[in-house]
Parts: structure tokens; sequence; C-alpha cells
């Protein structure tokens, strides 16, 4: 009988730190990343300064291809391509951390009306691993006149 309880508590305390991790993981994997322009008005050929602060409990990366994505809003939001991209793979933009970023995009010759940038993200990837699509956030909106 007493060994049978030592197997039942051995059990009873692997599920429990199997518990543990699996909130701590998604604990980790959570979060939010704010995307913000300095302006919500622009014309074709304007100089787009944006910031990225990642609020992620973990590192982010985003391509060095495609950046971003823009996306423009009819009935629901379509992302176009802006520019040919010849290797999407590979980082070159990490953000810690609670740290930010800024960048500024010239805005190519696009059509009129709402528009957003959609980044997507790799969560704690490696400097020389390839790019993957971990999540994709989104920026406020901006009318491009």
């Amino acid at each position: 009988m007493k060994g049978q309880f030592k197997i039942l508590i051995g059990i009873l305390v692997i599920i429990i730190l199997i518990g543990i991790l699996l909130i701590w993981k998604n604990y980790q994997a959570s979060g939010s990343v704010l995307i913000q322009t300095d302006k919500t008005e622009y014309q074709p050929g304007d100089i787009l300064k944006v910031k990225i602060k990642n609020n992620f409990r973990k590192e982010i990366s985003f391509s060095s291809c495609y950046p971003y994505y823009l996306e423009r809003k009819n009935e629901k939001w379509e992302s176009y391509k802006y520019t040919e991209c010849r290797d999407f793979n590979g980082q070159g933009n990490s953000i810690e951390v609670r740290k930010e970023k800024a960048f500024e995009i010239t805005l190519p010759d696009i059509p009129d009306g709402l528009h957003r940038l959609s980044i997507p993200v790799c969560i704690d990837c490696k400097e020389k691993d390839p790019f993957r699509e971990d999540k994709r956030f989104y920026s406020n909106e901006f009318l491009i006149k």
C-alpha cells in the first residue's frame, strides 16, 4: 500500500511540473507589439516614420527583405506587394524585450485610401535561422491621398 501511495505522489508531482512548464511557456509567448506611425495622412512618395515597441516577453525579429507589408482596406484588409523581394529569409532587425526601434519608409506609388502596415515577426529566433512568421502585428490606420 505504501509503495502505491509513493507512485501516486510521484505521478502527481510530474503532472504538476508539466503543468507549471506549460503555463510558463504560454506566459513567455504572450504579449503585444505596438506599431505606431508618425502621422495619420500621407501622399505617395512621403516618408513614413514608424516606431515598433516590443511588449512581448521574448525578443522579436522581422525579415530584412520584407520587414513589413502594406495593406489597403476595401471591404476587408487586403495585402499587396509594393516591391519585389528575392530572398524572404534572414533576420536583419530584432527588438529586445521592452525595447523599441524606429525606421523610415518612403511610400511607393500606392492607391488612395485607408492603409496600415502589417509586420510579420519571428519570436525568439536566432540570427542565422531562416525567417519564420510566428505572429503578425498591425500599425495604426493611415490615409493615403
